[in-house]
């Protein structure tokens, strides 16, 4: 069998994802080449027991130049490889001791994730890639601002559609079918009340009238993913002053919990279903009727309701 080393196959994959992405992107997986050697990049346990070994150091970024990158690679690789790109281009570009490994790292391996991972309507790639990038940094907690991220996605009215914000990050580019302007107004809001893709696109049209196949679609996932890349960059911004303060549950979730959380029963001490999630329970589920005691009395939900 022939034998190759880690650039060649790294190369061979960057290729593959380019392929199947559009060779737009392409170049930027080739910063790789500008840090010499195949350790370059220098992420990962090498086979430690600690795997927190070998992250690459933070240092702060501007929120607002994150957020542009992200709005406009979104059209070049989606939303997942949006956030992911324009959080490691943004730490490449300030020139500090790690720069040289942020640009190593090859961006188009995150590409998948658009659609909530290739289409399937999973995890949203704007979360997707705030994780990913948040977990290979030092210098900050990173399962508080991720859980931070996460929540902030779940409950917050999206795309946020200020003048200012638009404006810095050069939107909207996208027209109606009469070819106006794609404005705040017409996109609109919506809260996600989820993680979900499906449960977020789903939402935003039923409340903004355009189908998930219209320009209004790819404008609004391009701004939120504009939003989430802001909101991680902020986020790690205060992480590393240590001044990061924001809800990481929903507060609902406390009394879900008293009976719900995780726990260490076995068959014989078990009396309710444990759930081991950070979600907010009532996004999907009703709260008990009190008089029913133990029984479910969880509302009778279609599919419709939500989606």
């Amino acid at each position: 069998m022939m034998n190759i080393n880690r650039r060649q196959a790294m190369g061979q994959i960057i290729g593959l994802v380019s392929v199947a992405a559009g060779g737009g992107i392409m170049a930027n997986a080739m910063a790789a080449d500008t840090c010499a050697g195949d350790n370059a990049i220098g992420i990962g346990s090498d086979g430690s027991s600690d795997l927190a070994a070998n992250l690459l150091t933070y240092v702060k970024v501007d929120p607002l130049a994150v957020a542009k990158r992200a709005y406009e690679d979104y059209g070049k690789g989606g939303c997942m490889y949006g956030v992911f790109d324009a959080i490691v281009k943004e730490l490449a570009a300030q020139g500090h001791e790690d720069a040289c490994k942020f640009a190593a790292i090859p961006t188009n391996i995150t590409v998948y994730g658009g659609g909530g991972v290739s289409g399937w309507g999973s995890l949203c790639g704007c979360v997707n890639a705030a994780a990913m990038a948040v977990n290979m940094l030092a210098g900050v907690d990173r399962t508080k601002v991720i859980r931070s991220v996460y929540h902030y996605y779940e409950s917050t009215s999206m795309p946020r559609g200020d003048s200012e914000f638009l404006t810095a990050i050069g939107a909207p580019t996208r027209t109606t079918n009469a070819g106006e302007p794609l404005t705040a107004e017409l996109i609109g809001q919506s809260v996600a009340k989820s993680i979900l893709c499906h449960t977020s696109v789903t939402l935003w049209s039923k409340q903004s009238k355009f189908g998930t196949s219209h320009a209004a679609k790819l404008e609004r996932c391009a701004q939120v993913t504009a939003e989430v890349a802001y909101i991680t960059a902020d986020y790690l911004n205060k992480a590393l002053d240590g001044t990061l303060d924001v809800a990481t549950v929903a507060d609902s979730n406390s009394d879900c919990g008293a009976c719900h959380s995780s726990t260490k029963r076995e068959p014989d001490t078990y009396f309710a279903t444990d759930v081991n999630s950070q979600m907010e329970c009532q996004s999907c589920h009703s709260e008990h009727d009190v008089s029913a005691g133990l029984t479910s009395a969880h509302a009778d939900y279609t599919c419709s309701d939500c989606h």
